[in-house]
């Protein structure tokens, strides 16, 4: 089995998530892989707040393996899920391309513990490491080769 563990230092950013309807917004549109809180496993060190089990996909790819279209569309779910979170008081703290993986042919961000809230003003953390992973190589593959 596959566990998550909620530190204590991250409870208030996951009772958000829980609270503000994203979670539950984001699993009903099939944009984030749901999650189970077990209760009868003990937490990995004195941190826990919460043990999470990722429901689990049956095959895992990588960012390197993908082809234009998909790398393309796991961007574009990172900008949806991160225009969701805003309009629910979150942004996404990392946007990483490995936090997408692609199941029964669509997009589907599997890091339930990416996401904090907003600080009115602050600028988005994230983007320097979307832009690396996403726009960098989409730019690249699109005006050099797409089989790059």
């Amino acid at each position: 089995m596959l566990y998550r563990q909620v530190n204590r230092s991250y409870q208030s950013d996951y009772d958000h998530l829980l609270a503000s309807g994203l979670y539950r917004e984001l699993i009903d549109g099939r944009l984030l892989i749901s999650h189970e809180e077990i209760t009868s496993e003990p937490f990995f060190d004195d941190q826990g707040y919460k043990l999470l089990r990722p429901n689990r996909m049956a095959f895992l790819s990588y960012p390197y393996e993908w082809c234009f279209g998909q790398l393309k569309a796991a961007a574009l779910l990172t900008l949806q899920i991160q225009r969701r979170a805003l309009a629910r008081g979150m942004v996404l703290k990392d946007a990483s391309a490995y936090n997408v993986q692609f199941h029964q042919g669509q997009p589907i961000f599997i890091d339930t513990l990416s996401f904090t809230r907003y600080q009115e003003g602050e600028p988005w953390a994230a983007y320097r490491q979307f832009c690396q992973h996403f726009l960098g190589p989409l730019a690249l593959m699109q005006y050099t080769d797409e089989r790059l």
